[in-house]
Parts: C-alpha cells; structure tokens; sequence
C-alpha cells in the first residue's frame, strides 16, 4: 500500500465526521426510527443498534494504530468486512445481553444508579468477551494489540455505559416533565367540567320560579295549607339545586325524588289538569346519574303538554333496567313532538351534563309512536359507593 496522502487523510477525516454525525442522530433518535415500518420492536432496536455501533465504532477506527495496521496488511475491502462482522457480532450478543440484564424485573427494581453501575458492568465484561477472541485472530495473536484491545474494550465499554446513563436520564426527566404537563391539563380540564356543571346546576328556569312564587302569592290568601306546602316543595328544590355536598353525580331515588317535588308544586298550581305516576325498579335507586338530569325533562313535559294546550296532562316517569344499563321514560299525552326538534335551555342542559359525564354512554331519543316519550338510555352502571 502507497503512502497516504494530505487528499486520503482529508477524505478520511470527513467521512468519520459525518459517520460520528449519523451514529449521533440515530442515538438521538433511538425511539422513534424504523417505527412502523419494522412490526417487531426487538428487531427494530436491533437494527438501530447496528447502524448506530457501525457508523459510531467506524467513525473512532482510524483513531487506532490497528485500523492502520489492518489497512496496510489487508486493503479497504477487508477492513470494511471486518467492521461489518464486528458491528454485527457486537448487535447480536453485547447489545442483546445487556438489554435482557438491563429489562429483568429483578434488575429494575435497583435505584437508578445502581441500575445504570450494573448495565455499565455488563457492557465492558461483554465487550472483552466478544472483542479479545476477535482481536487475538485478526491481529495474527499479537499481544500489543490484545492489550490495546482491553483498554479500548474498558474505554469505550465505560463511555458507553455513561451515555446510556445520561440518556436514561435525560428520558425520565422528559417523562416527568410531560407527566407534570398532562397532570396540568388534567386538572385544567377538571376545573373547566366543574365549572360547566355548576352553571349547570345552577340554573333553574326563572319562568318556573316566577310562577310558582305568583300562585304561593295567591295561595297564601286563598289556601294558607297549600301555599306553606308549595312553600316547602320549592325550597327542598333549590336546596337540591345549591348542591352543597358538591357533587356532580346524584342517585336515582334523589333524582326522581326532585321530579316528583317539581310536580307537586305543578300539581297545586294546576290542580285537576296534571297528573303523574312515578315507577322506579328497587335495584336501581342506588346508581348515579347526572345532578338535575330528570327535572328538566319532566317540566319539559309539563310544558309542552298542559302549559302549551291547556288541557288535561298525564305524565308517566318509568325507570328501569336495560341490558347493561338503565332506561327513563318520561310520557305524556300533549302534542307530538315536531320532525325537527330544536331543544330548548333545559334539554340541552341535560344533553350537556350527560356529555361531560357520561361521555359515548347515553342515548336520548324522542319518540311519538306508540307512545310520546322521551327515553335516555344510560350504558354505564354507576354504583353509589356510600352504600356498598
């Protein structure tokens, strides 16, 4: 072989930069390379090792008197085919083994420093196993080269072992960075659902209380014993309403306990023109469902049928088990729904509750045949844990 040249140690030089430049990026990268395109993840991080111990442990080859040495005895072509068995070789039994020590349940249970002195351990002893062989064969069973070897398997075996543990560590505090973001926005979201359902909660129809204080007005002139029970109706009702207990949730029993309040006072105020019959499965009472979801509907009810015809109303409040879930009915017999139903405030309050907490698992259909009703199907089971 000729003597190298300024031109051969220029071309030298630049081709180990971009080849240290490349193993760098692909550390860098080490996660998100080849992802989707290789199914298996071991394989994919095996493929990735290789290129990265090639492109890095060639970039550092002619850093050695050996790569020289090889070069001069044997030409490029067998230099590059070494490279290749020693990357590979490397891949398939350092890298391999190290990660199995590095996964092991019992391994990572260790503190992190003694975790990554561990690794750090097993990196070099695999590396003088792997590399003494090779070196003692390639390098005609030199003894200078078998020293250097040890002391590179040391150097490089402890450098790597210290980027692995500068990158373990740079990822957990990636991890608990992005973790204290998505607690953030968790808490952000929370927030911003309880602030919706307070607004929910807090607003009762002021036509409903505008009227109901005009026939208390009336009734205490008239009627002092049904005024003072509409008096106690109204008040358990906005009691229901301030919430105290702070709870988006309520039970079926309480809920359609605050319906049946509601149309008492509808009942005193209408008299012989409203009627109602509430049915309840025992077993249900103790589940949740939103806070104020049944109230709405039945005034809805009451609204549509005897406030809009003035006639005689029937109201009919059924809840009960279906399939996984449960099922309320609210029928009347006031005028059919329309084809295209624009929902007023309090149905689009119940929709919105329903979708902040029973997000993908309620139904709400309003149907006139065979009979007008409102049904809202509940998917989810939601048990009141105050009584299991």
């Amino acid at each position: 072989m000729k003597e190298p040249t300024i031109l051969f140690y220029a071309i030298l030089i630049t081709t180990c930069l971009l080849m240290a430049m490349a193993g760098l990026y692909i550390l860098a990268n080490f996660s998100r390379l080849f992802r989707g395109r290789i199914r298996n993840e071991i394989a994919r991080k095996n493929v990735v090792v290789w290129l990265a111990i090639f492109f890095i442990s060639g970039a550092m080859s002619p850093m050695s008197s050996g790569f020289f040495y090889l070069l001069y005895l044997k030409g490029w072509w067998n230099v590059v085919l070494l490279q290749l068995v020693s990357t590979t070789v490397h891949t398939l039994i350092v890298y391999n083994i190290v990660r199995y020590v590095a996964t092991h349940r019992v391994v990572k249970k260790l503190s992190f420093f003694s975790h990554k002195l561990l690794v750090l351990v097993v990196i070099i002893v695999m590396s003088l196993v792997v590399n003494l062989p090779l070196t003692y064969f390639v390098y005609n069973y030199n003894s200078l080269f078998l020293k250097y070897s040890v002391i590179s398997c040391i150097y490089l075996g402890g450098a790597t072992g210290l980027i692995y543990t500068v990158i373990s560590y740079l990822d957990i505090e990636r991890q608990r960075k992005i973790d204290e973001k998505e607690l953030e926005l968790s808490l952000l979201r929370e927030s911003k659902i309880k602030a919706e359902l307070d607004a929910l909660h807090s607003k009762i129809n002021p036509h409903f209380l505008y009227n109901a204080l005009n026939s208390i007005a009336d009734l205490s002139i008239t009627d002092g014993k049904k005024a003072r029970k509409m008096t106690i109706a109204l008040a358990d009702l906005f009691r229901y309403s301030i919430n105290y207990s702070n709870n988006n949730y309520s039970t079926v029993k309480d809920e359609v306990e605050m319906a049946n309040v509601y149309l008492q006072i509808e009942k005193i105020r209408f008299e012989d023109q409203l009627n109602y019959f509430l049915k309840v499965e025992d077993e249900l009472n103790h589940y949740l469902v939103p806070r104020f979801v049944l109230q709405p509907l039945v005034e809805n009810a009451v609204k549509h049928g005897l406030k809009a015809t003035g006639q005689m109303t029937e109201i009919n409040l059924e809840v009960k088990k279906a399939n996984n879930g449960l099922v309320i009915h609210i029928a009347d017999n006031g005028p059919a729904f329309p084809a295209s139903l624009n929902p007023g405030y309090g149905v689009k309050s119940v929709y919105d509750k329903l979708d902040l907490l029973f997000t993908d698992n309620y139904e709400m259909h309003f149907t006139n045949q065979p009979v007008k009703q409102v049904s809202l199907y509940i998917h989810k089971l939601v048990k009141d844990e105050s009584v299991v």
